[in-house]
């Protein structure tokens, strides 16, 4: 054999390329190292410059995987990496497939890469896991430090904390890692629906011009995001931690539970960013152009021709009607709102040139969370309601209702305890938001809410608010009705695609919703970045979609400005009555609601938004930029651009906490 032949004969048996058609991946067996090329740029799973601290770190940055496990001989979880792992890898032509073995545990699984073009799959199928007993994987990180960067070079990670945030590379932390689930939190024992969650499975390194759109594609639904930073040089890095399984403390009976494994594929779709496109408007746009070509949503313009009432001339306004004076079953309800109230308020916004949708709140026979989950008849009669139906849309208006199929209270008619979410240790999970109740189980929600709405159906309404549904995933584990995260997505999602209006911005049931309330305007600042409109950019011209009511507004022109900046139609909470009523209640949010208070801003409001902007509810975002210091320019795809000033400064004749719309086409 030729002496110049074997050292690339012996590379070969280390490095195995798969090239097909734009990208260029290979793998090095030796190293546990990935390395993508396309058009001259280069990304690698590590850093290539990494310059060794210890065997820990080495291990951890080189690693394309990073998996936790229980060890139930010492009773806590451990750490081992793929990098240490034997390995042996196949080449099939589209695909690279690596089994990595860990013998001290009895782990095995293979990751399978599949080149698509533009993109790349990252894939662990059920198929080939094989685990120890005694050493139950807990979780598993894919591509933890793939495109890192070192702190002070030009770059940033992006994640959808809430409306999303970008964190820059330019702090040294020294050994931080912050990790949190998407959809919501893990365990039912530490669900809060006031948090703000991870919304969407998406994320993104982003150095100098080069980055990624990562989309996980299978498991999102047990998964969390990872960022981490790492000591000596300091590298920032994102990655997908995968749960397979948690594990939970039994109090009572002084042991540990290990929850079974999901048997479900796990999947990562990453997207090569270059150039322009390397941002996280880039970022955003990928994970928009996913949705409308895999997933098939639809857009505004084409759910219009179905759905009426999310015409852009169509706002949407709560109803605020009765909420009980106290928590027993037979405390009276103190009425803010009656159906002759609603009539006069057609009649008024009619006068007003408004066209809205009312989505009426405590209407039911209880009031407001009086009693849940919720049933007809309505608290001021079934002829009333079914004759403001009616009126409304003589007057070009509509009427939907907005009901609570997450929680329960003891004192609802038909309360049980079967019916209520168990924790892992078999008990009723509480929770705690307005009033003390119990989280109902999915499986015993989609079952109540499937007989409420084909009651409701029968009587002219068929568009419904479902309360903190969009909000985060819940997992059941009641033995008569378990229910895992990913059978809770599916359960909610159906139950929007019927309601399809919801509260909160978690995107698990977007390909059925047309509205989102609440959606997020704001980061949770967990991971203290700067907040960008990343949600938005996603769903702008693909569902509606409004922030905190204009009457609950903490900071008026701030929170007025940021809706305009981010594409959000206006909404309302309003009340016939004065908010002084119910003073004395559980619920303190309506500070300010009397409709004929609010009617000129109202009206502002809807000319601004829905008479200067309303096209433009139909069209996609395609530019977000910060154009001087505090000024916003959010540009859309007819051309139309909006420009808001959150200095204290003029910015080209706008005023300190001004705007100016800029109509155009392209």
């Amino acid at each position: 054999m030729s002496r110049c032949l074997f050292p690339i004969l012996l590379l070969m048996l280390f490095i195995t390329p798969l090239a097909y058609a734009g990208l260029d991946i290979s793998y090095s067996t030796e190293k546990d190292l990935l390395t993508v090329r396309d058009d001259g740029y280069t990304m690698m799973s590590s850093p290539p410059d990494w310059k060794s601290v210890n065997d820990y770190w080495d291990s951890r940055i080189r690693s394309m995987f990073i998996v936790e496990y229980w060890d139930r001989g010492l009773e806590n979880s451990r750490m081992t990496f793929s990098y240490d792992a034997k390995r042996s890898v196949k080449y099939t032509g589209k695909t690279i497939e690596i089994e990595y073995r860990f013998p001290d545990i009895g782990l095995s699984f293979t990751s399978v890469i599949e080149n698509r073009d533009d993109c790349f799959l990252v894939k662990i199928p059920d198929s080939t896991f094989r685990e120890n007993e005694n050493y139950p994987v807990i979780g598993i990180t894919f591509l933890p430090y793939l495109n890192a960067g070192r702190v002070g070079e030009r770059g940033y990670i992006v994640i959808p904390d809430g409306c999303g945030t970008m964190i820059q590379f330019n702090k040294f932390f020294g050994v931080t890692t912050l990790e949190k689930t998407v959809y919501g939190d893990l365990t039912p024992s530490n669900y809060n629906i006031n948090n703000i969650p991870i919304t969407m499975p998406l994320f993104s390194c982003i150095k100098n011009n080069l980055g990624f759109a990562g989309i996980i594609s299978e498991g999102k639904e047990f998964s969390g995001l990872v960022m981490d930073m790492a000591p000596g040089n300091g590298y920032y890095s994102i990655g997908t931690k995968f749960y397979y399984r948690k594990i939970f403390e039994d109090v009572y009976r002084k042991k540990r539970i290990t929850q079974r494994r999901d048997n479900k594929d796990r999947s990562i779709l990453f997207s090569l960013l270059k150039d322009e496109s390397a941002s996280y408007m880039g970022v955003g746009r990928t994970y928009r152009e996913y949705l409308l070509k895999e997933k098939k949503i639809k857009t505004l313009k084409e759910k219009v021709k179905k759905y009426n009432y999310i015409d852009p001339d169509i706002i949407d306004i709560n109803i605020f009607m009765g909420i009980k004076r106290g928590f027993q079953l037979f405390d009276p309800v103190i009425k803010l709102t009656t159906f002759k109230d609603i009539g006069w308020m057609l009649n008024r916004l009619k006068s007003l040139g408004i066209k809205a949708n009312l989505i009426l709140t405590g209407w039911e026979r209880s009031g407001f969370e009086g009693e849940n989950p919720v049933t007809f008849p309505p608290f001021d009669g079934l002829r009333g309601f079914k004759a403001i139906v009616d009126k409304a849309k003589a007057s070009g208006s509509f009427i939907s209702l907005s009901v609570n199929y997450f929680e329960i209270y003891q004192n609802s008619r038909d309360f049980y305890r079967r019916m209520t979410l168990k924790s892992p240790v078999k008990l009723p999970v509480e929770q705690s938001n307005y009033r003390n109740g119990f989280i109902i189980c999915p499986e015993v929600a989609m079952s109540k809410f499937q007989k409420f709405y084909s009651e409701a159906k029968k009587n002219g309404v068929t568009d419904v608010e479902l309360r903190r549904l969009g909000r985060g995933l819940i997992e059941c584990f009641d033995d008569e009705h378990p229910a895992d995260r990913f059978e809770s997505a599916r359960i909610y999602s159906e139950m929007m695609e019927n309601a399809k209006i919801v509260d909160g911005g978690c995107d698990y049931g977007a390909g059925g919703v047309n509205t989102f309330m609440f959606a997020p305007s704001t980061s949770s600042g967990f991971f203290g970045g700067e907040d960008i409109p990343l949600w938005q950019i996603v769903y702008h011209g693909m569902v509606r979609y409004s922030f905190e009511p204009m009457n609950l507004r903490k900071d008026f022109d701030y929170e007025f400005l940021k809706s305009l900046e981010y594409g959000a139609l206006p909404s309302a909470m309003l009340t016939y009555e004065s908010p002084i009523l119910i003073r004395e209640t559980f619920y303190k949010d309506l500070f300010s609601s009397k409709f004929s208070d609010w009617e000129r801003e109202l009206k502002n409001e809807y000319e601004l938004f829905n008479k200067k902007l309303g096209d433009v509810q139909y069209e996609l975002i395609v530019d977000h930029r910060e154009v001087a210091r505090y000024v916003y320019q959010t540009t859309y795809s007819d051309g139309t651009r909006v420009i808001v000033n959150y200095s204290n400064e003029d910015y080209n004749g706008i005023k300190p906490l001004g705007y100016k719309i800029v109509r155009g086409r392209y």
